[in-house]
């Protein structure tokens, strides 16, 4: 399972502000379900994940014996196709949110 999210502010060891004891990057990201998560960055594009940005967050299991999520950022889309991905999964989270809204009651009828 993938999620898409909107990189928001990215933590990289090389970067001015930035100190740290190994040298992975993380990313803060806003998913498209309204979720904020900080995720490691897959190391082959860690110098290439910036602000604003959108990624693909990899959710596999890592094993069946221990069911947890991997959580690390493995895709950053260009411009074009983050907006169509992005646009595509924030129109089905409206969706559903619309769909689950409570029926308003009447007011007092007394």
């Amino acid at each position: 399972m993938y999620h898409p999210g909107k990189v928001l502010e990215v933590f990289n060891p090389k970067d001015k502000g930035v100190k740290c004891s190994e040298g992975t990057t993380q990313a803060i990201m806003e998913m498209w379900d309204e979720n904020m998560f900080t995720f490691l960055v897959a190391d082959n594009i860690a110098n290439k994940i910036k602000q604003g940005d959108i990624a693909l967050v990899d959710y596999r299991i890592v094993s069946e014996k221990v069911p947890v999520a991997r959580q690390v950022v493995i895709k950053v889309f260009d411009k074009e196709k983050g907006k169509r991905v992005w646009g595509k999964y924030k129109d089905y989270h409206n969706k559903k949110k619309e769909q689950i809204q409570p029926t308003k009651m009447p007011g007092y009828m007394g």
